[in-house]
């Protein structure tokens, strides 16, 4: 779903579920399963931010931020 995001794009991350906080982000670096902009990093299946210290991503079953298409 985000894979077409190439380096330079703009991206809203959707903090708090579909009533959350939006935040405008730059990607900054994409890889096959990953898409960083600046401090946070997404899944490009997904648009789920990966936190392995807040347990956040695929593999942990759940997020508290994503990525929405602009």
């Amino acid at each position: 779903m985000f894979r077409h995001l190439k380096v330079g794009d703009k991206v809203t991350r959707l903090l708090g579920g579909a009533d959350g906080v939006k935040m405008g982000l730059k990607v900054t670096e994409v890889t096959e399963t990953t898409i960083v902009c600046g401090a946070w990093t997404f899944d490009t299946k997904t648009g789920a931010e990966i936190d392995d210290d807040l347990q956040w991503g695929p593999r942990y079953g759940g997020t508290g931020s994503f990525l929405v298409k602009t």
